[in-house]
C-alpha cells in the first residue's frame, strides 16, 4: 500500500496579519493589566503608609479612638498658643509693663513646654482626658454652646491682671524631738507674725529685714518669699490669702495676717500691678499656624472642663451633700524603705579641714588641717557638755561651724533611720554619713547627749546632740491603734502622736465631703461606722508618705460654710478627676507617640 504525503495548505498573507494583530492585542492587554496591578500595588502601599502615618489609633479611652493626626493637630495648636503667648509678654516688656527679669521668668516657663517630648505627650494627655470628660458629659447631659466657645477664645486672648507677690510667713516651732507644736507655740507664731506685720506697716522694719527674720522659708517652700509675677488663678496659696492679695488697692499695701491650712501665719504685699492685656490678633495668629477647626476643638474641650468643674464643685464644694465630722492621727512614714528601723533626731555642727573652703577628699586624718578641725570640734564639745543649750549660738557661728547642708534648719536633721545615714548622698539614697549614724544609734544614749567629734571623710568632724529616739513609723502607728482600742481617747492620742497641723485640737479636721481627700482616705472615712475608728491607711507620695487613722464623730447632710467651700474648691475637682481617671480604661501607644517627633534638623 502506497502512502502519499498530504500537501500542506500555504496560509495567505491576510491570515498572518490577523494572527499578528491578535497577538499584539493580547500583549497590550496583559501589559495593561500589569501596569494596573503595579498602580494598585503602589496605591495600596501608599494608602497603607498614609493610613499608618495619619489614621492609626495611637490611644483609646473606653473604646474611643485617638489618631496620630489628632495628636499632631493638637500639638500644632499648643505650639501656636505658646508662641503667641511669648509674643504677648514680649510686647508687655517692650511697653515697660513688666521687667526684663519678669519676662525671662515667664518665657522660661513657657518655652519648657516646647521640646518635642513635652509637646507631644501634653497633646496626648489632653486628648485622652478630654475624651474621658466628653464621655462623662454625654452621660450627664452637659453640653457647651458656640457662644461659650467664642467667649473662651476671647478669654484665651487675655492675660489676666498680674501682681508681683511677696509673702512673709511664721511657722509654729515645736520643741525637739517633737514635730508637733503646742498651743502656746502656735500662739507665739501668730504673735510673731503680727509683730512683723506691724513693724513693716510702721516702717520699723523693712520688708527684707522682716522676711529674713521669719522662719517660714525652712517649712513651706514655694508659698513664702518672692513668688514673682503671677495671676490670681496661678497663685498657689490659701483662697482667703489669694483674695486678700488681689484686693490690695496699691503697691506696698499689706494684707492682714491669715492662718494657712498648713499652720503657717502669713501676710503679703505686692510690689507691682500689671493690668489685664488683651491680644486683639490672638485668633488670627493662631489660625496662621493651626487649623481653625483644631483650635476650636481645643477651646471646646476647655469650656467643657469648666462646665464639669462647676457641676462637681456645685455638688461637693458649695452644695448640700452628706458629710462626716472626723478626727485624724497622721504619722509620717519616714525616709527610706518601710521597716527600715527606729529613728533618731539630732542637731549637728561640722568642723571641716581648711574651713570647708577647698576640696579635702583623700586628705589623711594626720594632716594638720584635720588636726586643726579636730581641735575646734573638741572645743565645741566641751562647751556643749557644760551647757547643751549653747548649741544654737555655736551653730550660728559660721566662721567656726562649716556645715552648709543643714544651716537653714538650724542644724536640725529630720527623723532618720540608720539606713539614711549609711546611704550614698550622690545617688540620693541617703546623706552619706555612716560613722555619724553608728555613733548616734549607739545604745545607752539619752536626749541631750553630746556625740562626737565623729570623723566623716566627706564632711569633716561632726558634733551632734541627740534630740530623741523613737520606734519606726509602722510600729508607732500600731502602738497608737492598740492604745485607742484599749481605751485611750482618740483626741488624747492625736495630741501626743499625730504630726498633722490639727493635732493641737485633738486631730479635729472638721467636716469631710466626698472628693475632698484622696480616694483611699475617703474610703476609710466613709466605710467606718459613725462613732468608730478606721483601719490604718498608708498613703505613699513622691515626696512624703503618711499613715492615717480616723475617728468618725458624726454624719450630716449639710452645706459647707463660706470658708469651707473656698478650701474645698481647691481640692474637689482635682480629686474627682483623679478618681474618674482611675476608673477609665485608657490605652496609649508610647512607641507610636515617639514616632511622631519631627526628625532632628541636620547640623
Amino acid at each position: 500500500m502506497t502512502f502519499r504525503t498530504r500537501t500542506t495548505v500555504k496560509p495567505t498573507r491576510r491570515r498572518a496579519r490577523q494572527s499578528d494583530t491578535r497577538r499584539a492585542v493580547y500583549i497590550n492587554i496583559a501589559f495593561g493589566f500589569c501596569v494596573a496591578a503595579a498602580f494598585c500595588l503602589l496605591g495600596s502601599i501608599f494608602f497603607a503608609g498614609y493610613y499608618s502615618d495619619h489614621f492609626t489609633v495611637i490611644a483609646s479611652v473606653n473604646g474611643t479612638s485617638i489618631s496620630k493626626d489628632a495628636v499632631r493637630a493638637r500639638t500644632t495648636v499648643n505650639l501656636a498658643r505658646y508662641e503667641r503667648e511669648i509674643q504677648d509678654y514680649l510686647q508687655l516688656r517692650n511697653e515697660g509693663k513688666i521687667t526684663a527679669t519678669e519676662y525671662d521668668t515667664v518665657v522660661g516657663g513657657v518655652t519648657t513646654n516646647e521640646d518635642n517630648a513635652t509637646l507631644y505627650s501634653d497633646a496626648m494627655n489632653q486628648l485622652t482626658q478630654e475624651a474621658m470628660l466628653a464621655q462623662y458629659a454625654d452621660q450627664h447631659g452637659i453640653t457647651v454652646t458656640d457662644k461659650q466657645i467664642t467667649d473662651q477664645i476671647v478669654a484665651d486672648a487675655t492675660i489676666a491682671e498680674q501682681r508681683h507677690v511677696m509673702v512673709i510667713g511664721v511657722a509654729p516651732t515645736p520643741t525637739p524631738p517633737s514635730s508637733v507644736p503646742t498651743p502656746d507655740q502656735i500662739l507665739a507664731a501668730q504673735t510673731q507674725a503680727n509683730k512683723f506685720h506691724d513693724d513693716v506697716l510702721s516702717k520699723a522694719q523693712t520688708w527684707d529685714e522682716a522676711s529674713k527674720a521669719s522662719n517660714s522659708g525652712t517649712v513651706s517652700q514655694g508659698t513664702v518669699g518672692d513668688l514673682f509675677l503671677t495671676t490670681k488663678k496661678a497663685l498657689n496659696l490659701d483662697p482667703d490669702l489669694v483674695d486678700a492679695i488681689f484686693n490690695l488697692k496699691a503697691v506696698n499695701d499689706l494684707t492682714p495676717v491669715l492662718k494657712g491650712a498648713d499652720g503657717l501665719y502669713r501676710f503679703a504685699t505686692v510690689t507691682e500691678i500689671v493690668p489685664p492685656f488683651v491680644d486683639n490678633d490672638w485668633q488670627k495668629a493662631i489660625d496662621q499656624q493651626a487649623s481653625d477647626e483644631a483650635y476650636r476643638q481645643a477651646v471646646k474641650a476647655e469650656v467643657l472642663q469648666i462646665a464639669l468643674r462647676g457641676s462637681i464643685e456645685g455638688q461637693y464644694a458649695t452644695g448640700t451633700s452628706v458629710q462626716r465630722h472626723v478626727r485624724e492621727i497622721t504619722v509620717s512614714a519616714g525616709y527610706g524603705a518601710a521597716g527600715s528601723g527606729d529613728e533618731v533626731k539630732i542637731e549637728i555642727m561640722v568642723f571641716a579641714p581648711y574651713d570647708g573652703l577647698r576640696d579635702f577628699t583623700g586628705l589623711p586624718l594626720t594632716d594638720q588641717a584635720w588636726i586643726d578641725a579636730k581641735a575646734r570640734a573638741d572645743a565645741a564639745v566641751s562647751k556643749l557638755k557644760a551647757d547643751v543649750t549653747q548649741f544654737s549660738n555655736l551653730e550660728k557661728d559660721s566662721v567656726n561651724n562649716n556645715d552648709q547642708q543643714w544651716t537653714s534648719t538650724g542644724g536640725v536633721l529630720p527623723w532618720f533611720p540608720l539606713s539614711i545615714y549609711q546611704g550614698d548622698a550622690a545617688s540620693y539614697a541617703g546623706i552619706g554619713m555612716p560613722a555619724l549614724g553608728a555613733a548616734v544609734f549607739a545604745d545607752g544614749l539619752t536626749p541631750n547627749s553630746v556625740v562626737g567629734p565623729v570623723a566623716e571623710t566627706s564632711a569633716g568632724y561632726v558634733v551632734a546632740v541627740l534630740l530623741g529616739r523613737r520606734p519606726e513609723p509602722s510600729q508607732r502607728i500600731s502602738d497608737t491603734q492598740l492604745r485607742i482600742a484599749s481605751g485611750t481617747p482618740f483626741a488624747t492620742e492625736a495630741q501626743a502622736v499625730s504630726e498633722a497641723v490639727d493635732s493641737a485640737n485633738g486631730g479635729d479636721m472638721g467636716w469631710v465631703t466626698r472628693y475632698s481627700l484622696p480616694q483611699d482616705l475617703e474610703d476609710a472615712i466613709f466605710q467606718t461606722p459613725v462613732g468608730g475608728t478606721s483601719r490604718v491607711v498608708l498613703i505613699q507620695g513622691q515626696s512624703a508618705s503618711f499613715y492615717y487613722i480616723f475617728q468618725v464623730l458624726a454624719e450630716e447632710t449639710r452645706t459647707p460654710t463660706a470658708s469651707e467651700a473656698a478650701e474645698l474648691r481647691t481640692k474637689v475637682f482635682g480629686t474627682w478627676l483623679t478618681d474618674l481617671t482611675a476608673h477609665t480604661n485608657i490605652w496609649t501607644d508610647q512607641t507610636g507617640l515617639t514616632s511622631l517627633y519631627p526628625a532632628p534638623s541636620p547640623t
